[in-house]
């Protein structure tokens, strides 16, 4: 209890006169605590930014694009045109102009194929030519003064007129040898050659051919023996000796075509000589 005659509390606390002279009593702290605590201030919640997007993996960014990787585009900006939604256009071999200058490039090229080609045929056989294409020498003036010049009897082999001779030379054989050689185009578009030297045979036969024959077997032509030779380039070679003579046919030719040279040049006599 709280005494109001102007003296202290029971609890030792002063009283206070309110303006109207009664007393007032001052709130109990007590109590005070026991009232409800004021609510605190909620704190302002902190504005979190949306995460941008992230772009999909592997995937590029567009052709041209300058801004940094991640930056978003400004809002209601449109994209630009990627170069691959943009029409291309060309105007070559749209017109009938173009095409004219085209058909006067390719022509000049396609004439000077044709040209080159005219001398060739297809054959399943191997490859061939065109006799009437290919170049010609008069063999029977050439052999006629080669046999003036060489130390052994030199023989020209009668062919069949459809058979065109194009080389005569007279290279040295292996041993520094004389000869004379004469190659013919054949009626089927092959290629043989005839060697007449003094050389030993096999010396002969790898120098002609590229290397060393892998094989030899004999072959009856016109009642001569010649030794067939397999040679390291694949192709055949035919030789026999003849009084110190070798003759050797060399070429891509076919077995007749063989024949037909060996038999030619077996029956074949000898040129004139100085001598």
């Amino acid at each position: 209890m709280t005494s109001v005659n102007g003296g202290r509390t029971g609890r030792g606390v002063g009283s206070c006169r309110a303006d109207n002279g009664g007393v007032s009593t001052p709130p109990d702290p007590s109590e005070a605590a026991r009232e409800d605590p004021p609510t605190p201030a909620a704190a302002p919640t902190p504005e979190v930014q949306a995460d941008a997007p992230e772009p999909a993996a592997g995937a590029e960014s567009p052709a041209g694009a300058g801004s940094a990787a991640g930056a978003e585009s400004p809002a209601g900006a449109e994209s630009p045109a990627l170069p691959s939604q943009r029409r291309a256009t060309t105007t070559l071999g749209a017109g009938p102009r173009d095409m004219l200058i085209s058909m006067l490039i390719l022509l000049p090229i396609i004439g000077v194929l044709a040209f080159l080609g005219r001398g060739c045929s297809f054959s399943p056989g191997g490859p061939s030519a065109d006799p009437s294409a290919m170049p010609s020498v008069e063999a029977p003036v050439a052999l006629a003064a080669a046999a003036h010049q060489v130390p052994f009897p030199l023989r020209e082999p009668v062919l069949p007129a459809n058979w065109r001779a194009n080389a005569v030379d007279q290279r040295k054989a292996p041993g520094d040898m004389p000869a004379v050689r004469v190659g013919w185009i054949t009626s089927g578009g092959r290629y043989l050659r005839l060697v007449q030297t003094t050389a030993e045979e096999g010396a002969l036969v790898a120098a002609e051919t590229g290397g060393p024959p892998t094989s030899a077997t004999p072959v009856d032509a016109a009642g001569l023996t010649w030794v067939n030779y397999t040679c390291a380039n694949g192709e055949q070679a035919w030789a026999y000796r003849a009084g110190g003579v070798e003759w050797l046919i060399t070429g891509d030719g076919v077995a007749g075509e063989f024949q037909i040279l060996a038999a030619a040049q077996a029956k074949a006599t000898p040129l004139p000589t100085n001598g």
